[in-house]
């Protein structure tokens, strides 16, 4: 207790001697070391902010990554089940038609002639002149030239490519205009609407496409018929050829 006394004493005859000089010093001091202290809690507080930020940032890599990783399976997935179902609705052919079921290899888009190739050919039965049809028993086109192992097929309606055919019961000449689309001219007087079925006796009395539009001028003594596919060519993934 003497000691602590004298040391204060000792302090204050300082401050005395030095005339409050002491006093300025410590207080400078003080502020040196309370501006230090502020800049390593500074410090900390900026290491701390990087450090999560970095934590922060590969976690959000590895849920991107995660999430990417999903949408990858989820898309298999899907293409699968679409092949799956591709798959099943031409297998279900061979019930009512001879001939055989062939993955399409090439896509129908990237011609600019209306054909595709497919992955059967002369080795399993295809042939010149074979039908080739959809899922939904569609004629989609005619094999037109065929190797061991693959067949080069032209759209039925490629470009000015002619087909006789009918609907409701009228005779009508189909004139192909490429992706799946043609037109065809009927009397005026004939019955025939949007919807209606086209049919060809040269391909059997199969459908080969629906009536789209039905257009009618004034003072034209026939009728103006859009015609389609009611298949997405450029999707297709299999097709049945018929022998």
């Amino acid at each position: 207790m003497l000691a602590v006394t004298f040391i204060v004493l000792a302090i204050i005859l300082v401050d005395i001697w030095s005339g409050g000089l002491a006093r300025s010093y410590a207080r400078t001091g003080a502020v040196f070391v309370g501006y230090g202290a502020q800049l390593t809690l500074g410090w900390i507080s900026s290491a701390r902010f990087f450090s999560s930020r970095r934590v922060l940032l590969a976690e959000n890599e590895t849920l991107r990554a995660a999430l990417y990783t999903l949408e990858e399976r989820s898309a298999l997935l899907l293409a699968l089940q679409e092949e799956n179902a591709a798959l099943r609705s031409t297998l279900s052919l061979p019930e009512r038609e001879r001939g055989i079921t062939a993955p399409v290899v090439s896509s129908f888009r990237a011609s600019p002639y209306s054909t595709f190739l497919i992955g059967a050919g002369e080795d399993t039965g295809v042939a010149n002149g074979n039908f080739v049809l959809s899922g939904s028993s569609f004629v989609i086109g005619v094999v037109t030239d065929s190797a061991s192992r693959s067949a080069l097929v032209t759209a039925i309606f490629a470009y000015e490519n002619t087909v006789h055919a009918l609907v409701s019961d009228v005779s009508i000449v189909v004139e192909g205009r490429g992706g799946g689309n043609a037109r065809a001219e009927a009397p005026r007087s004939a019955k025939i609407s949007p919807g209606d079925v086209v049919t060809a006796p040269e391909y059997g009395g199969r459908p080969i496409g629906v009536v789209g539009e039905v257009v009618v001028e004034s003072g034209d003594a026939a009728q103006t018929l859009f015609i389609r596919l009611p298949v997405n060519l450029a999707s297709l993934r299999f097709v049945y050829v018929v022998k």
